[in-house]
């Protein structure tokens, strides 16, 4: 993953980063996401627990130098959770999507919030859909801002198949609760809705790449 610093006009390339035990096959850098001096990125691919378990590296800047934090992986990681697909960091808060865990289903999806206290990074909570079920994909994207969360699940069924829906959790201390469902109020089979959201409180954004005439796609604005 490549980090770029802006200079008046020009944007200059600070450093490359990589994950201290990478390996064949890891796909570090499938995802990232920056706040202030820290940076996430997710390696889905990695086998820590399991055959693409997946994982995520927390980095930190000093200065112009970045440098490992940590390392994340979920407490229940499994072969083929794909966890670290997605991931977004907010303060100190970083949430890492795992669209393809079990809990509800084969590949129904769940997004992991850790927090940090210090130079500690640690797991919070494990989120899941209300009404999750197989192939949902919940995970499939993740953003954070503040007290709110999104997760995207682009395979759920609410509009048909594979029309997908966005769920919008919010954090009360130490909690987080399922705060509302959103779908297209035009959504339809295979839209993929909610494939990629991002919050930046109090707005949404949501994109359906699929959505439209002849899949041209379309983005959602709440």
């Amino acid at each position: 993953a490549y980090i770029f610093v802006r200079s008046g006009t020009s944007w200059l390339l600070q450093t490359n980063l990589t994950a201290s035990d990478g390996a064949n096959n890891d796909n570090f850098g499938t995802s990232v996401s920056l706040s202030g001096d820290y940076a996430i990125t997710g390696t889905p691919y990695d086998d820590d627990s399991g055959e693409n378990s997946g994982s995520a590296y927390i980095f930190v800047r000093s200065g112009t130098s970045w440098s490992q934090q940590t390392k994340l992986t979920a407490s229940d990681g499994a072969a083929n959770d794909n966890f670290g697909f997605t991931v977004s960091t907010s303060g100190d808060y970083a949430i890492v999507g795992a669209p393809f865990d079990d809990d509800n289903g084969t590949d129904s999806g769940a997004a992991y919030v850790f927090v940090r206290s210090g130079e500690s990074w640690s797991q919070q909570t494990k989120l899941t859909a209300s009404d999750g079920a197989a192939s949902d994909n919940f995970g499939r994207s993740v953003s954070i801002s503040g007290d709110y969360v999104l997760i995207g699940a682009n395979g759920d069924d609410d509009n048909g198949s594979d029309s997908g829906s966005v769920y919008v959790f919010k954090r009360s201390g130490e909690s987080w609760s399922q705060y509302t469902k959103l779908t297209a109020s035009d959504g339809a089979a295979s839209d993929h809705y909610g494939v990629s959201v991002a919050i930046d409180y109090p707005y949404v954004v949501i994109g359906a790449f699929n959505s439209s005439v002849n899949y041209s796609g379309a983005a959602y604005f709440y």
